[in-house]
């Protein structure tokens, strides 16, 4: 009997222990708290930047024709190129509304049927002249190197203009007349060669990447 109750009796102790254990743990009030929600929003900067020869935006149909208007219309016929020639385009980028700074640059690749001795410059003096460069196996000439397009609200800054100068000299500057007599021949090797040879033909990249 004795054992009985006792066994009972720590039963219902252990019952109401258990009670009592769950109601100060569901019952333990909250520290102070307080809970606020909020919006975020950003913009993505626009990037709409373009190139332009005169009025005409560049694409895969646009071709810049090199020509020389500053002859005499009986020594040269109208939309070629001879020994004596030069000349220049322009290439206009356009901030639009892009809204971050840029780096642009052109290039000219791909030459075909070139005269040999036909340069290019970087300055209206014809005297810097453009070497051409090797990338990726390919020979190109950077005719406006890297420059850089501020994100400038203004419009009077939202447009650059770059000039691309060529030459094709009349004569070797070299004193060798070994030298004039090759520079001569590439001339002729030029001049009389077949019609669709003397068609020259060249690839203008232009280039406009973001500034970090």
């Amino acid at each position: 009997m004795k054992y009985g109750k006792m066994m009972k009796g720590i039963g219902v102790a252990a019952l109401a222990l258990t009670v009592v254990s769950s109601c100060i743990v569901g019952g333990t009030p909250a520290k102070y708290t307080t809970t606020a929600t909020g919006n975020g929003s950003a913009v993505v900067a626009k990037w709409a930047p373009s190139f332009k020869n005169g009025n005409d935006e560049f694409s895969d149909s646009t071709t810049v024709l090199l020509e020389d208007t500053s002859v005499n219309a009986n020594r040269l016929k109208a939309q070629t190129i001879a020994p004596g020639t030069k000349g220049n385009f322009d290439i206009v980028v356009s901030r639009g509304d892009t809204e971050v700074a840029f780096d642009f640059s052109v290039t000219i690749s791909d030459l075909a049927n070139c005269p040999k001795n036909l340069k290019f410059y970087s300055d209206s003096s014809y005297t810097t002249e453009i070497n051409p460069e090797t990338v990726d196996g390919k020979t190109i000439y950077k005719v406006i190197a890297n420059t850089t397009m501020d994100a400038d609200a203004d419009p009077t800054t939202g447009a650059k203009t770059g000039h691309v100068y060529w030459q094709w000299p009349f004569e070797s500057s070299a004193a060798e007349e070994a030298s004039k007599a090759a520079w001569d021949n590439d001339d002729n090797a030029a001049g009389t060669a077949a019609d669709a040879d003397r068609k020259m033909t060249f690839k203008i990249n232009c280039t406009a990447t973001q500034v970090q």
